[in-house]
């Protein structure tokens, strides 16, 4: 089983944008299957990030859990793969719910989302390149919660109409990103590529 210290050691490295973007766009389309089928996503920016946060929560708390378990164990290693599985859905469900809001809220507000994601690959190739795990907490941890937060900020941003909505749900997508990599590398290291 691999384990969360792997993991950081292979995301410590540079990020060009280009590869984040791919990275970014692959966990869009996974996240795209969270929705429910059979009905349109709401249109309304507020009500998407909403929707977000119950996904958010269990994000934080499946990385909280990642960390503390004991993966030397056949157990602890078919958990781990659960939890891995998890943070994926949730973060990857998060990511696309909150990338709707911030093209609604660009409609609404006659901005582009795509000119914000460039800011997104930025911030989440700084926190890869510098991912470790002797930090405190760990990053998968740190950033899960930091998505939950900017989720919220956003939230209040959209209800009192205020101008830093769009860089409220950009730090939320960041962090979001950086959680879609983490898991992608944890379930990448599993199957051996």
């Amino acid at each position: 089983m691999i384990t969360p210290d792997a993991i950081y050691r292979q995301l410590a490295r540079p990020w060009p944008a280009d590869e984040l973007a791919e990275r970014y766009q692959a966990a869009y389309e996974r996240g795209a299957r969270d929705l429910p089928a059979d009905e349109d996503p709401p249109e309304c920016p507020i009500t998407l990030l909403a929707t977000a946060i119950p996904r958010l929560i269990s994000l934080a708390v499946a990385a909280n859990v990642l960390h503390l378990l004991p993966t030397t164990t056949h157990d602890g290693a078919a958990i781990a793969q659960e939890l891995i599985a998890t943070i994926d859905a949730t973060a990857t469900g998060s990511l696309h719910r909150t990338h709707l809001a911030l093209q609604a809220d660009g409609e609404s507000r006659g901005y582009d989302a795509d000119e914000w994601l460039p800011l997104v690959y930025e911030q989440a190739a700084d926190w890869l390149q510098h991912a470790s795990a002797a930090a405190d907490p760990p990053p998968a941890i740190e950033h899960a919660q930091q998505a939950g937060r900017f989720a919220a900020l956003a939230i209040g941003a959209l209800d009192r109409d205020a101008p830093t909505v769009p860089e409220a749900i950009t730090d939320c997508l960041a962090h979001l990103l950086f959680t879609c990599v983490f898991a992608d590398a944890a379930t990448r290291s599993r199957r051996g590529g």
